[in-house]
């Protein structure tokens, strides 16, 4: 994240405090008080063609949690004193030194320094998360404020995954090797589809929020809309959604993003997908992943934004959740093009690598 975008991000928090208004500390917010500024009245700017304005650069990154915790079980939104707490805490995250750690370099030839390699100015995060909406959680339906069980598919699918990231951890330790993580599940890299999307320079996936993909650009043109996703290492997304409510691709006819198709109802923008790919996946969903979007921008600098998550072979039923949308400054916070594949040099390596294996007759 640029500094221009924290600095962007505080203040908003600041000028959002009016908006997310709500009951005296300690008392819980009464139902509807997570968007205070719909009982205003206030209208969207239109374009030209006379439909909301929602251009932009939106920033969607939260401090709320996608699930409610043990904690807050019962309870749909937070008191004021608790967001205060949660200001409090995320702005000293932000200020910390810790914070700061990609723009202090390591000592020359350590790993610290190694793993150092961009620094802040190409981070997305710091700690940072001020958008909320007063919620306990992002999943507003099912009630409980947490995801769907699994099907008996799903669940199979996803301890397929499990079993293959412990083999691999496995493996790596008896060799001696300390991986903090992993990037894929496959044991060789000697091919390049033997990598991870984000070492493949993919792209992203939808839906994409938060820490992933914190922002984006929204445009619009009469009869279109398009959204770039940024993601600083992973190669981006672009979305061109058309809004006349056609019907989908044939079902033979599969996509990264899926296939969507937009339309107004009232001043909500409803971008219904479907079409996925069997290799991309939200949460462990399938190829079946089907999304219904509703934008509806409720003041000058926030965005209502919720996502309907749907997909019969993964969860026993759909769900739902709600994010703030906060608008940036289109003149400070540039968005960029993600430079993935110019700068994928690891890849180079570890194809390299596998090469010299096969000369040793390993």
């Amino acid at each position: 994240m640029r500094r221009a975008c924290v600095a962007g991000i505080v203040g908003l928090a600041l000028a959002g405090a009016a908006w997310f208004g709500g009951p005296a500390a300690g008392q819980e917010a009464p139902a509807g008080s997570a968007w205070p500024m719909l009982e205003g009245g206030w209208e969207a700017p239109r374009t030209p063609w006379g439909v909301p304005d929602l251009a932009g650069i939106w920033d969607s990154k939260s401090s709320t949690p996608l699930e409610r915790s043990d904690e807050h079980a019962g309870r749909e939104f937070l008191t004021d004193e608790e967001v205060r707490a949660i200001d409090e805490a995320s702005l000293a995250v932000e200020q910390s030194d810790e914070a700061q750690g990609r723009d202090v370099r390591g000592e020359l030839g350590t790993q610290a320094d190694v793993e150092g390699a961009y620094n802040n100015i190409f981070s997305t995060g710091l700690g940072v998360r001020y958008a909320r909406h007063r919620r306990t959680s992002l999943i507003v339906d099912p009630p409980d404020g947490r995801v769907p069980a699994m099907t008996e598919d799903g669940a199979a699918r996803q301890d397929d995954i499990r079993q293959r990231f412990a083999a691999r951890a496995a493996a790596a330790a008896a060799a001696g090797i300390d991986l903090p993580y992993f990037v894929d599940m496959e044991d060789r890299y000697d091919n390049p589809e033997d990598s991870g999307y984000l070492e493949r320079c993919m792209g992203v996936t939808i839906p994409c929020t938060g820490g992933l993909c914190g922002f984006s650009r929204i445009v619009q043109g009469p009869g279109w809309v398009g959204i770039y996703y940024e993601q600083g290492h992973g190669g981006g997304a672009y979305r061109r959604i058309p809004l006349d409510d056609r019907p989908h691709l044939p079902a033979h006819i599969r996509q990264w993003l899926g296939d969507s198709v937009g339309r107004w109802e009232g001043d909500t923008l409803v971008v219904d997908t479907t079409n996925f790919t069997d290799r991309t996946s939200y949460r462990g969903s399938s190829e079946n992943l089907h999304l219904v979007e509703r934008f509806t921008r409720v003041a000058p600098d926030l965005m209502q934004y919720r996502i309907t998550v749907d997909d019969p072979t993964t969860w026993t039923r759909p769900w739902t959740m709600e994010l703030a949308l906060v608008r940036q400054d289109d003149t400070e916070n540039l968005i960029f093009e993600s430079a993935c594949h110019e700068g994928n040099y690891s890849l180079t390596g570890m194809l390299a690598g596998a090469r010299i294996d096969e000369r040793a007759g390993r």
